[in-house]
């Protein structure tokens, strides 16, 4: 199964949480493969991954430093930049496979296909190919790019329990519409506000659709996947993020806000069923992670793999305790029990 993990909006986590959805699950299902492809042009899932702060920047760094030669996304856009209408035939060249010789923290089945930041210039040659009325399936062809690739790469690693998560740029650019159209289940993280609560309907619009003007309904996003017979990832769940708890619930702020963002996607659920798993939606609430996110993110260290007591992070040292850890840890089993 393919996740894409996305909201119109920034700074809801998600980035962190592909970091912690793709390392626990691979963890917990040893017999799976799992793939990050990191699909922001800051990159910084991939920073994360290849060892966290300092060690991870300057691996990053390295394998940017490549040119035309680099193992990232952007350097396989770069290849269908010159072949858009055909796979290449390399493209699983891109695909870092052996990630504990970067970092010795992360489970022995996870894999990589790095970011880049040349994703933001690469968007604009991504519509400009897409957009030619020749071939008369540019644009199915250039928007499956993404998908090639990933299809590539689980066939390299050769087992039918692959998972991929990919890590979405909150704007809704040529990149991001080959993640959507890369994934299967959409699942969408939101932190506490009022403007988590209008992303959903950001969502909704963009992505499938949803009370589309007049003018624009024959050539917005969804418009054009059912144009091309394309399937558009279901709705697996909405994340309640990095809420501030009191006996394992959320306090009465958040829940006020998360009540909001609730009331618009059961809104949207009602006249569009069929864009969610089963008819169904699905709320997890996710606690603030309070230290670990710091730690996990510096150290590019798992959860599983956090201890309890005080970390060296540059010239502080935070503190995780055990309670915020283990219902942090908690909050994201119930999560992963529902991926399959």
């Amino acid at each position: 199964m393919r996740y894409g993990i996305w909201n119109n909006k920034g700074g809801v986590g998600k980035t962190f949480l592909s970091f912690i959805l793709g390392t626990e699950y691979a963890h917990t299902h040893e017999d799976s493969q799992v793939i990050l492809v990191d699909m922001c042009p800051q990159a910084n899932l991939s920073e994360i991954i290849l060892g966290g702060n300092g060690k991870g920047e300057y691996h990053l760094s390295k394998i940017l430093a490549k040119g035309n030669a680099r193992k990232t996304i952007g350097g396989y856009f770069d290849s269908r930049i010159d072949s858009p209408h055909k796979m290449t035939g390399d493209e699983t060249s891109f695909l870092l496979m052996n990630l504990r010789e970067y970092n010795e923290n992360l489970p022995h089945n996870l894999h990589l296909i790095c970011g880049d930041p040349s994703l933001e210039i690469q968007a604009q040659a991504i519509n400009q190919i897409s957009g030619q009325t020749l071939p008369p399936n540019a644009w199915v062809n250039v928007h499956n790019w993404l998908k090639d690739l990933i299809v590539a790469s689980e066939k390299k690693i050769g087992q039918k329990a692959t998972t991929v998560l990919i890590d979405c740029n909150p704007s809704f650019s040529a990149y991001t519409e080959l993640a959507m159209l890369a994934c299967d289940r959409l699942i969408i993280p939101c932190s506490s506000d009022g403007s988590s609560a209008r992303a959903i309907n950001n969502v909704a619009a963009l992505l499938y659709g949803f009370d589309t003007p007049e003018g624009y309904k024959t050539v917005n996003f969804a418009a054009k996947s059912e144009q091309f017979d394309i399937s558009l990832p279901l709705i697996h769940s909405v994340i309640l993020n990095r809420s501030t708890q009191y006996n394992r619930k959320a306090s009465k702020a958040f829940a006020v806000m998360f009540s909001a963002i609730k009331t618009n996607v059961e809104s949207f659920k009602r006249r569009e069923p069929n864009r969610f798993v089963h008819g169904e939606v699905q709320f997890k609430e996710i606690p603030d992670s309070h230290s670990v996110a710091i730690v996990c993110s510096h150290k590019g260290l798992p959860p599983y793999g956090v201890k309890p007591g005080p970390h060296e992070v540059h010239d502080t040292r935070p503190q995780v305790n055990l309670d915020p850890l283990e219902r942090y840890k908690d909050s994201i089993k119930s999560l992963l029990e529902t991926m399959v």
